[in-house]
């Protein structure tokens, strides 16, 4: 029972879907988990909405999948990117990029990183196929490739030191990097250009937490499912383009 608390409370913290009440130590130590389990069912969710719009608005309802992904996940990892954004912009002093990454406030670096990650979801959807099969599979590859490497940089790189969240599911994560890993190589696989963008971007962000955040957050994570969700989209189409 405790497991499938523990599943099934990831619902509750990494979208609005309701769920079952759990402790956040109890959402951290089956976090390892959300990746696949999460990313099945917005995969799911982004499909049928696409679907069920598209004998109404034609493939224009194919631009709707931005405001389904985003209202499914609470708008919480937009707002991660939106504090890391913030945080880049600000050179040299640490205390000062820290205040940045917490203030509620949005600044130009944060405004920046929206434009890019809004323009990168619609360059995605443009010329987005016909709902089938193909397109739930490039749907649900693309929500789990992002969350699984959201949820790896948070198991193998160090939190930071103010960030409790980053302390609590990085402790329960740490030994589970290979079972993350695992996770996505089903997608990578059916899907190879994928590859290079999930381990060029698993650089990119690690050295970005190591050397900006000095660590790990719930708001790197976040961000990182965030920007990394078009960009996958945009490989497993033009994969799919290729190949079918």
């Amino acid at each position: 029972m405790k497991a499938l608390k523990g599943v099934l409370s990831q619902l509750s913290f990494f979208t609005i879907i309701p769920s079952v009440d759990a402790s956040l130590e109890e959402i951290a130590e089956y976090s390892f988990i959300s990746p696949i389990f999460i990313g099945v069912i917005t995969g799911v969710i982004d499909f049928v909405s696409y679907f069920s719009l598209f004998h109404i608005l034609g493939y224009s309802s194919r631009f709707v999948i931005i405001i389904i992904v985003e209202v499914i996940r609470g708008f919480n990892h937009l707002d991660g990117l939106l504090d890391l954004g913030d945080a880049i912009m600000i050179k040299g002093d640490y205390e000062r990029r820290l205040k940045a990454l917490k203030d509620v406030a949005v600044g130009s670096g944060g405004i920046g990183l929206a434009i890019v990650y809004f323009s990168l979801f619609l360059i995605s959807l443009c010329g987005f196929p016909y709902p089938s099969i193909g397109t739930l599979l490039i749907l649900i590859s693309a929500e789990v490739l992002s969350r699984d490497l959201g949820i790896l940089i948070l198991s193998i790189l160090e939190p930071m030191e103010s960030s409790y969240l980053g302390k609590l599911f990085h402790d329960k994560l740490k030994d589970k990097w290979v079972i993350i890993i695992a996770e996505g190589i089903p997608f990578l696989l059916f899907y190879p250009f994928s590859v290079i963008i999930f381990f060029t971007l698993l650089l990119i962000f690690y050295e970005i937490g190591k050397k900006v955040l000095r660590g790990s957050s719930g708001d790197l994570t976040g961000a990182i499912i965030t920007i990394s969700f078009p960009l996958f989209l945009i490989v497993e189409r033009l994969f799919s383009f290729l190949i079918f």
